[in-house]
């Protein structure tokens, strides 16, 4: 097997990012999985001065722990629809030593991940990452405002057309609504830009906007179908709008959401693609959904979320996914 090669780059003195640089045109005639999951907090058992203080070896944060950990993540990885390639947005990893603990693995191997990105705040605790099985053939930091996490923008470049990815984690909830959904808005301001930029220089390129958003579709803020939303979004395939997979109403996804808050399922994770997906060109969508396998769930099928205190469970969000296929 190839030995990977991973480059640190600084971005901008505010962000870095790492990533294995892929050369050519990856050739996956098969299909292609690109999913999104918060694995809610995955941190390693090292002492770096960033993480949250109950992942530091002086509050009892172990290396078995870490490990149990990991292990989970892979199985709930390995659920994933079978496929030739593969395309991962992870929210709240720690960074890229625990992307490379993740991923250097016999089961994981076998899926190909041995491709990331990984970018967060400098001094930041958790960060967002791409992981891939298809070369990443170029990959940018953008920034999005004082205080909030940056996007990273990944391009693969294939025998069926390019593909970019924009990996986000937007503004919790945590403080006023008000504040935290004007931060929101200005980090859709920035995926609107930048896919607008994209679209514009590789015109029947597919551009998908992946990750946690804190925020549902039908919130009219960020995404949705008022005049004031910033990434205008329908349940169809369409010019100047994107397809959100929540607002299709004949998918009916199962089990209604993809994070449980006071026990009513919420659709923060999304997957937005753009028009070209559906353009009989290039890479089409084909199918979408969750992963919501046994070790996910509670004994009345909640999400099995993580807890640090008793050191068990999964994460308190699903996995959602696409299937591309080259037309």
């Amino acid at each position: 097997m190839r030995k990977l090669r991973f480059v640190l780059l600084i971005v901008l003195a505010l962000f870095f990012i790492v990533s294995c640089a892929g050369q050519g045109v990856s050739d996956c005639a098969g299909g292609l999985c690109v999913a999104t999951w918060n694995v809610q907090n995955l941190f390693d058992a090292n002492l770096d001065g960033n993480e949250y203080e109950e992942y530091r070896p002086s509050s009892g944060w172990t290396q078995s722990a870490y490990e149990s950990r990991l292990s989970n993540a892979r199985k709930v990885l390995q659920s994933l629809p079978q496929s030739e390639s593969y395309i991962i947005v992870l929210n709240e990893i720690e960074g890229p030593n625990v992307v490379e603990d993740l991923i250097k693995n016999g089961d994981i191997t076998k899926m190909g991940l041995r491709y990331y990105a990984c970018a967060g705040m400098e001094g930041g605790a958790i960060q967002t990452a791409v992981i891939s099985s298809l070369p990443i053939a170029a990959a940018k930091v953008h920034d999005v405002g004082e205080g909030q996490r940056p996007i990273i923008e990944a391009e693969f470049d294939t025998s069926s057309g390019k593909i970019f990815v924009l990996a986000l984690h937007l503004k919790s909830n945590i403080g006023t609504s008000s504040e935290t959904a004007a931060k929101r808005r200005e980090a859709a301001l920035t995926v609107k830009d930048v896919s607008d930029q994209i679209l514009s220089d590789n015109p029947g390129s597919v551009v998908l906007v992946c990750g946690d958003m804190n925020e549902e579709c039908w919130d009219n803020n960020v995404f949705g179908k008022g005049d004031d939303a910033v990434l205008k979004a329908k349940g169809e395939f369409g010019r100047d709008f994107w397809y959100c997979l929540w607002m299709d109403t004949d998918l009916n996804l199962w089990p209604g959401g993809s994070y449980m808050y006071n026990g009513l399922w919420k659709c923060y994770d999304n997957i937005l693609l753009s028009a070209s997906a559906k353009d009989q060109t290039g890479w089409e969508y084909e199918s979408c959904g969750l992963v919501f396998e046994n070790i996910q769930k509670t004994a009345d099928s909640k999400p099995f979320a993580w807890d640090r205190d008793l050191l068990r469970g999964v994460s308190d969000h699903l996995p959602l996914w696409v299937r591309l296929n080259s037309f």
